[in-house]
């Protein structure tokens, strides 16, 4: 990284900060959504800096997430393909978004045409080894970079309330906003799913939330952290817990 591109992140990071605080003194904010603020705000960032804290963070995710890593890297080149053959197919008409989780897919976003979204709803179809296909792609207009960056903000007011709440597990979710519209993915109880679900509903700005869950019993849950010092879930009613030993 050269001297003017440290000289640029730390400029841009001391701005950012000082936005932060003129936020939180107009309205209450956890430290939670204070630091994800940030984060997400860093995610804008290109070059060696997210290069290098996608090298670090890479395996840390992967031993955080509910699904087992052959089942990401499935998600991950579903995901791809996807997205490639969508954009292939549209040639620059309308904004699509493909977000794959446990082989199930989120489709959102915008067409000019009824058409149009049928044909990406197709694509995705005929991909090897999709289960499911959720088509929330509206007919319409594509968003504005305005709307687009309340989304953002929307989900990361959603990650913000999950990371504060005791009851959930915050990595078991995938959050995606689109329209106000709230979609939550990821491999959850019954007893997290509603909670979630409640608490995303709760975010100022939500207009809806829309799951896409995959049930497990509690006893499937503690299977999946057997051999693990992760605490999937705090109880309802008890205060935050120690890590379960191995």
């Amino acid at each position: 990284m050269t001297d003017r591109t440290t000289f640029r992140l730390s400029t841009w990071f001391n701005a950012a900060c000082r936005n932060a605080g003129r936020v939180s003194r107009k309205m209450p904010l956890s430290r939670a959504g204070l630091v994800l603020m940030g984060a997400i705000a860093a995610t804008q960032l290109q070059g060696c800096f997210i290069l290098g804290a996608a090298a670090v963070g890479g395996a840390a995710l992967v031993a955080t997430d509910r699904r087992t890593v052959g089942a990401q890297l499935e998600d991950q080149t579903i995901q791809v393909k996807a997205a490639s053959q969508i954009s292939n197919a549209l040639r620059g008409n309308g904004n699509v978004s493909v977000n794959c989780y446990n082989q199930q897919v989120l489709i959102t976003g915008q067409v000019p045409t009824e058409a149009y979204k049928q044909q990406v709803q197709q694509i995705v179809a005929d991909i090897p080894n999709v289960k499911a296909v959720l088509n929330e792609v509206v007919v319409g207009p594509n968003s504005t970079l305005g709307q687009q960056a309340e989304d953002t903000f929307i989900t990361s007011k959603v990650r913000a309330s999950f990371i504060d709440d005791k009851q959930l597990y915050s990595q078991a979710f995938k959050i995606t906003t689109s329209a106000g519209v709230v979609y939550l993915q990821g491999i959850v109880t019954q007893a997290e799913a509603d909670q979630a679900s409640a608490v995303a509903s709760a975010v100022s700005g939500v207009k809806k939330v829309v799951t896409l869950f995959n049930i497990i019993t509690p006893q499937q849950l503690q299977g999946i952290y057997k051999n693990t010092s992760q605490t999937p879930v705090t109880p309802p009613g008890n205060p935050p817990t120690t890590p379960a030993t191995p």
